[in-house]
């Protein structure tokens, strides 16, 4: 347990599982809520709409989590649902704007979901590395990677050093190069 918390962190399948459900709720909305926005704007042409039905979605999303399969694809999940609300959006909006027939939309929802899709096994393998590492390591790469935050800002969030934070990111950075070294060998693809 962290200091302070009364959840035990997350290190794996059989923690995660332990979570509560709200907590489970948050992990995967966290990780996937500026994807399921990004989706909703590949269908919505209007900011504003899109905004409006990422808000409905994520209603939905909580109120229907209970649903969803622990184990399934929480993106793929959340984007069902975000289809299913752009269509109401669509339907109920009425107004004299172009609208997509109901075909396009699940067209164009289903080819943005297939595009998500890592196609280099070397990339796949690397989302399957990352997903091994603790939820604070996850936190730290995204941080890093995804928000495109410094270290040293990072550093001055947390009350941390600098080199602190260099040196966690090295040992997390050498996980995963094990990890791949590890997968690709299973592969045949390294020597």
């Amino acid at each position: 347990m962290t200091q302070g918390s009364d959840v035990p962190e997350a290190d794996g399948p059989a923690a995660f599982e332990r979570m509560p459900r709200a907590e489970q709720f948050l992990e995967h909305f966290a990780k996937h809520h500026e994807r399921i926005l990004a989706h909703i704007f590949s269908l919505l042409p209007n900011e504003q709409d899109a905004r409006d039905v990422f808000q409905k979605t994520s209603l939905v999303l909580w109120r229907k989590f209970d649903q969803f399969v622990p184990d399934g694809d929480f993106f793929a999940w959340a984007c069902g649902i975000a289809y299913y609300e752009v269509r109401n959006f669509l339907r109920m909006a009425g107004r004299e704007r172009l609208q997509f027939s109901d075909e396009l939309l699940q067209t164009l929802s289903e080819e943005r979901l297939r595009r998500r899709q890592p196609s280099d096994p070397r990339a796949q393998l690397l989302v399957e590395c990352i997903q091994k590492l603790s939820r604070k390591e996850r936190e730290l790469i995204h941080q890093v990677y995804a928000c495109e935050r410094s270290v040293k800002e990072l550093a001055e969030q947390t009350g941390r050093a600098v080199q602190t934070v260099y040196n966690r990111l090295n040992l997390i950075r050498r996980k995963l190069l094990v990890c791949m070294q590890r997968g690709l060998a299973e592969q045949g693809d390294w020597p």
